[in-house]
């Protein structure tokens, strides 16, 4: 009787051993990274952080078409920047919230041309 005990004692400390080190070297040795994620498969903090620096560089260069497409990966322009206070984090700076604004105002003004390049 005392041998069946210690088989399953053996084999679940070798699961044990097995999972211990697969988390280990998962975690820290050969860790998971993406490289080049679609916007929208972004978590939602991150994808607002990609619609404010989408806002600061039309704020810098003013390019309405490369803006309008550059949010079009999250899908409607308009849409994911009446969305993004649900869901930005509180650490926007004031700048970041006019830019913001200024889009969303510009991109109301004007609407969508028929060709619109895509994001560079």
């Amino acid at each position: 009787m005392r041998r069946p005990r210690a088989v399953i004692g053996m084999i679940g400390l070798g699961l044990a051993i097995g999972v211990g080190m697969g988390f280990f070297f998962g975690r820290y040795i050969w860790p998971v990274r993406y490289i080049d994620v679609a916007p929208a498969d972004l978590h939602p903090d991150w994808q607002a952080e990609y619609v404010r620096m989408v806002a600061l560089a039309y704020a810098r260069d003013r390019d309405l078409a490369l803006a309008r497409a550059r949010l079009a990966l999250l899908g409607d322009p308009i849409e994911v920047l009446r969305r993004l206070p649900d869901r930005s984090p509180a650490s926007f700076s004031p700048e970041a919230r006019l830019a913001v604004a200024d889009l969303l105002r510009a991109l109301r003004s004007f609407p969508a041309s028929g060709s619109s390049g895509g994001p560079p």
